[in-house]
């Protein structure tokens, strides 16, 4: 079959760990990023496995919001210019900040490097959480990440500090076994409105100990329970690798829509820091691949999907579900529409953290109120409608309220495509909008920091 080229870039030699020319191409009903470096040949990865979602995707592009402020005045070439730079095409909408990189696990699938040390300070975090608030004007969502951020022995600290400087939703990417073991620290989470970003890979024990070094399914279902009836808001982050457990994406979905969590996050696999010496090529899965298997839930249907179109077709692909019913789901896309859809969560982190968005969703309630014969079809149903009209009504607009009343009747799914050595895009990376917070104060792109160090 001939190839069908799509367009040049800049990749990365996984060999000799140089910048290459690199092309996209369509080639055995599959799309690929080869590389083409003069010491080591060609090499290509797969990027997609299905073409018409690929070519689908292109479609959903935005155009770029520039921050307030950049990191850096020279532009040195890319990814050597982080800063953010001149170049940069996107704001940050989801900051990360690694705080140590200490941690209780040795996880297999771990994308950071085992022995490089590091731990952010207090100061440092407060220092660097100013320097985004002046790029960004406000912080509508920050996550502490690791290692295990929550074995850092100032974390209550950080989240006080994220308080204290107004950010409206702070998470933490946990493996929840401190959670689960420390009462105190589920009831700081609770006090702070912190939400537990909780590693959830699946249910079986052989599924644990391929991706975790250990069985931890009972162990994870066990605090799921905990933080329900402690009333600690929690998502689920689920690392996907094939013939390991993508034949139980399906089943993840189900128990996210059955489940009190606020958002369900695949992450296909990424060959970086431990998982690139501990898994290969044939469990590399795409983002299409966790999209066939969303599929086969009884709540996801083709058509809710689509890439965030403010990123890289091919970083972030999402859909968020309006609950109007205890077991009952309407995708946002299909209640706003299509182009509302893109409007409302382009540049956002989360939909209705801003006037407009907020606005947008609670106009289409009412119209679905109004006309109550196209959505709402019972009287459980228009009585749930009519439930948040209530918490809608009265007072000035705020980012917190509304993210309080979003988080009790929107659910999101979102499928998040980390970049590696093989995968690597300069062209996808200058579009990146989900940044890692650095000491200095500088935001890096997070997979220039995972690729390159």
């Amino acid at each position: 079959m001939n190839a069908r080229l799509y367009s040049y870039t800049t990749g990365y030699c996984a060999q000799c760990r140089a910048l290459v020319t690199a092309r996209i191409l369509n080639e055995d009903d599959a799309i690929w990023l080869e590389t083409l470096c003069p010491a080591h040949g060609n090499a290509r990865t797969l990027i997609s496995s299905d073409p018409g979602w690929y070519e689908s995707s292109r479609e959903y592009v935005k155009p770029r919001q520039i921050p307030f402020a950049l990191g850096t005045d020279e532009f040195r070439g890319c990814p050597d210019s982080c800063g953010l730079c001149t170049q940069h095409r996107q704001h940050t909408c989801l900051p990360v900040a690694e705080i140590t990189s200490r941690c209780n696990l040795e996880c297999p699938v771990c994308l950071k490097t085992p022995g490089d040390e590091f731990g952010m300070t207090p100061e440092e975090f407060r220092h660097a959480l100013a320097r985004l608030i002046e790029c960004e004007g406000s912080v509508p969502l920050l996550n502490l990440s690791g290692g295990e951020p929550t074995v850092h022995p100032h974390f209550p600290e950080f989240l006080r500090i994220c308080r204290e400087m107004g950010v409206i939703q702070p998470s933490v990417s946990t493996n929840g076994l401190k959670l689960r073991a420390d009462p105190e620290m589920r009831a700081l989470f609770r006090e702070t409105g912190t939400v537990v970003s909780l590693q959830f890979d699946g249910f079986r024990p052989e599924t644990w100990q391929r991706l975790r070094g250990g069985d931890f399914s009972d162990t994870k279902l066990e605090l799921i329970r905990l933080l329900e009836e402690e009333g600690v808001r929690y998502s689920l982050v689920a690392t996907i690798a094939k013939g390991v457990n993508d034949d139980e994406v399906t089943a993840i979905a189900d128990f996210f829509f059955a489940s009190k969590a606020l958002s369900l996050m695949f992450q296909p696999i990424a060959f970086t820091g431990a998982a690139s010496a501990n898994f290969g090529e044939a469990e590399r899965m795409t983002i299409d691949d966790v999209l066939r298997a969303l599929y086969k839930s009884r709540h996801i249907k083709e058509g809710d999907f689509n890439p965030l179109p403010c990123a890289h077709p091919g970083c972030f692909t999402l859909s968020y579900y309006f609950q109007v019913a205890r077991d009952r789901f309407y995708s946002l896309k299909e209640f706003l529409g299509k182009e509302a859809f893109l409007d409302v969560v382009s540049n956002r982190s989360l939909p209705g953290l801003d006037r407009a968005g907020h606005e947008a969703i609670r106009a289409r309630i009412y119209d679905c109120w109004s006309a109550a014969d196209s959505i709402a079809d019972n009287q459980q149903v228009l009585a749930r409608i009519k439930s948040i009209l209530k918490e809608l009504e009265g007072g000035k607009f705020s980012a917190k309220a509304a993210f309080d009343v979003g988080s009790s009747v929107l659910r999101s799914v979102f499928i998040h495509g980390f970049m590696d050595a093989g995968s690597f895009d300069i062209g996808r990376l200058m579009k990146c909008c989900n940044h890692y917070l650095q000491a200095d104060g500088r935001l890096t792109p997070m997979c220039s920091l995972n690729v390159t160090g």
